[in-house]
């Protein structure tokens, strides 16, 4: 079994611990070396998932087996295990993949997922003054946009109302008849609007604030209200469209009618597929799914979200489209963090926030750690590269292993830098060769610095994390004592065909079969249900040979049949009306095709037999893996000393348990 296989079980139960506090009492010893009380209680607890009770005999229970862990572990390491290269290799591979997730989740992704989460919880009105400022904008166009911005900034400053800059600033014709009101708005804004949310979450009801850039231009913003939000509501709906130039009241007069009906009890869905003319959601029940807010008219929305239970409908009410009417399915409250923290964090990864975030954290590493760029030998590189860097066959400049950057106590060096350019030849290639070489290669250059800002600070987290610390230390002994287990137990056991075969003679009566009976199955073929139920009488009063002579002749074959062999239930209780007896039958069964069908019956009962060999294997093997395994820990209590502080011990047990 490959260790990557085995690695999830391993790290399930025997991995990550809090961290050990000032005082913390040493619980046990192997061989001297300690393990703490809140290594085992973490242990403990994550082991016994909702049972962990603290009683006496579910702690002891937990003790010998990690006690059990740390020995197999020790000696893993006393055959020197840990310097096995393959191992090595594969544990640093391990460690890699953990520091990358760990990082990122530490610094950005559940930060974010939290500040998602917080500003989830209210929904907010904001009006704006927007000033155009488009990706597609010429230069010239952008700076006449960003002196607007900076007289609408100044004369905010000076104390003039928001109100009364709106109509001559604002520049957005949607919002611009709504004196600038963009309507409610929950947390998360699409992608392009993250700095935009961020000046709308600073704020209180009542302030202004900008600008702050987004990808269509700048804002300045003010919160005319707060409320706590309104979640996500699940919907089906019946849509009575009003056709153009059309008078709403036939429409409304055939909305009520099926309200009223609706309110008899007429099934919603039944409704819907008949009258609706919502051609999307018409033949799925009427069903709409989630809908949030800001994703629908006003009077959508709010009829929406004014249904106070499951089950409520709507009555018949108008928009742009006609008339509607709601069901409310379910509503989902984003009010438990812990919960859903993972639909938080994958949305997040999802989004601009996250490379911005990634970006700000790389900015942060380089600051606290000194970076710096060697000017002269980056001056040197550029100044050697042609239109050629964009080829897939571009060959580094000549110039040998010179620190081109400096972070923290590290230098990187030209060398680093051109199997980085080497390695990711497709992106290099890809860059758009409009651009000069100076330019690609700033582009590359700055990559590779934040991949080694990254791995410069995966490199301290043992320090500036313990827990993190704890973690790398047991995903080692994970892979150690899985390393060991397989050599002393697992790959032994599945591979000593003498050991196996003497382990099974010495103990053949724990495999044996059960009472077994020959099931046969009959079908009969028959051109009506009365013949077909004649038939299965002799299948009842006949034994097969008997029955096949009364039914069968050269040209017509009426019974066929085959045959299983089959264990008693452990229930004594057989399936199809069966009693566990010879010569019960099953009640007779049409095929589908009524000319046919079939009928059981027990032809024969075998009592209880041992298990040859060849039937027993798996569980001889398990059974053999758990032989060598007590005997193997039993030889290594007599190698190492285990010493048990058994005033601590006590000191956990939960005496009313």
């Amino acid at each position: 079994m490959h260790i990557s296989r085995i690695l999830p079980f391993i790290i399930l139960f025997f991995t990550g611990f809090s961290l050990t506090a000032q005082n913390d009492p040493v619980l046990f010893t192997v061989d001297g070396k300690p393990v703490t009380v809140s290594e085992f209680k973490y242990i403990y607890e994550k082991s016994n998932t909702g049972k962990a009770d603290y009683s006496e005999k579910s702690l002891k229970e937990s003790l010998d087996l990690y006690v059990n862990f740390k020995m197999k572990v020790a000696k893993a390491r006393e055959l020197r295990m840990d310097t096995i290269p393959s191992l090595v290799a594969e544990l640093d591979g391990y460690k890699k993949m953990l520091a990358d997730s760990y990082l990122i989740d530490k610094e950005i992704t559940e930060k974010l997922a939290k500040q998602y989460f917080n500003r989830s919880q209210w929904d907010v009105r904001v009006s704006h003054i927007f000033i155009a400022a488009g990706p597609d904008d010429l230069p010239t166009d952008t700076l006449k946009a960003y002196q607007k911005v900076l007289e609408v900034e100044k004369k905010l400053k000076a104390g003039e109302k928001f109100e009364d800059l709106e109509p001559i600033y604002n520049e957005d014709t949607y919002s611009k008849p709504a004196h600038g009101d963009l309507g409610w708005m929950t947390s998360m804004l699409p992608n392009g609007f993250y700095q935009l949310e961020n000046l709308i979450y600073s704020l209180d009801k009542g302030q202004v604030g900008g600008p702050a850039r987004s990808k269509l231009g700048w804002h300045f913003v003010k919160i005319t209200d707060k409320r706590p939000a309104r979640g996500e509501v699940e919907l089906a709906q019946i849509l009575i469209k009003i056709p153009k130039g059309q008078a709403p009241d036939k429409y409304l007069k055939k909305a009520d009618s099926i309200y009223t009906e609706l309110k008899k009890g007429v099934d919603f869905g039944q409704m819907a597929r008949i009258y609706s003319d919502d051609k999307n959601t018409q033949l799925r029940n009427g069903y709409l799914g989630f809908i949030t807010i800001n994703e629908y008219s006003q009077k959508f929305e709010d009829e929406a979200f004014g249904l106070k239970n499951d089950g409520d409908i709507t009555k018949p009410f108008q928009t742009e489209l006609g008339y509607h009417i709601l069901r409310r399915i379910s509503k989902k409250d984003n009010d438990n963090f812990e919960k859903d923290k993972k639909i938080y964090m994958t949305k997040i990864m999802q989004n601009e926030r996250f490379s911005v975030s990634r970006q700000d954290l790389i900015n942060k590493i380089k600051k606290q750690n000194d970076y710096s760029v060697s000017t002269q030998v980056y001056r040197q590189y550029t100044d050697s590269l042609t239109n050629k860097f964009f080829e897939p066959t571009w060959i580094p400049p000549n110039i040998k292993n010179l620190t081109i950057f400096n972070l923290g106590d590290k230098g990187y060096t030209t060398d680093e830098l051109n199997q980085y350019l080497i390695k990711n030849t497709r992106q290099r290639v890809r860059l758009n060769k409009s651009m000069s070489p100076g330019f690609g290669f700033e582009e590359m250059f700055q990559d590779f610095v934040s991949e080694k800002a990254l791995e410069y600070e995966q490199g301290k987290l043992e320090e500036r994390y313990p827990e993190y610390k704890a973690l790398t230390r047991e995903y080692e002994e994970g892979f150690l004592f899985f390393e060991v287990t397989n050599r002393e137990v697992w790959s032994k056991a599945s591979q000593d065909t003498v050991g196996i075969l003497d382990y099974y003679n010495h103990n053949r009566d724990k495999y044996m079969w059960g009472e077994r009976a020959t099931l046969a199955t009959y079908t009969v073929k028959a051109d009506s249900p009365e013949q077909f139920l004649k038939d299965c009488e002799y299948v009842k009063a006949l034994d097969t040979k008997e029955l096949i002579r009364k039914l069968n002749t050269k040209d017509k074959e009426v019974v066929t049949y085959t045959t299983e062999v089959i264990e008693k239930p452990k229930d004594g209780v057989m399936k199809d009306d069966m009693s566990w007896k010879v010569g019960s039958t099953s009640y007779p069964e049409r095929n589908l095709d009524q000319k046919s069908g079939t009928v059981k019956k027990i032809i024969s009962i075998t009592p209880p037999a041992p298990k040859e060999l060849k039937d027993a294997r798996g569980f001889v093997i398990a059974d053999y893996q758990d032989y060598l395994d007590k005997k193997w820990i039993d030889t290594l209590k007599n190698q190492y000393k285990v010493s048990v502080n058994d005033d601590v011990f006590k000191s956990l047990i939960k005496k009313d348990k």
